[in-house]
């Protein structure tokens, strides 16, 4: 099996998101409320407004 180590600390070659989950969710859960709060705006269905510039 894998070795144990302490929480947060990743194996050698690795690679894990050093981001914490918390931050990760919220703006996920932020970018998709803006785009639905777009969409809503310019009276179009969820998921055809880019985010950014096009």
């Amino acid at each position: 099996m894998y070795p144990a180590t302490p929480h947060g600390v990743a194996l050698r070659g690795a690679r894990v998101h050093r981001t914490p989950v918390l931050p990760r969710l919220r703006a996920a859960l932020r970018r998709h409320w803006r785009e639905a709060q777009r969409a809503a705006a310019m009276n179009v269905p969820t998921g055809t407004v880019k985010r950014g510039r096009a």
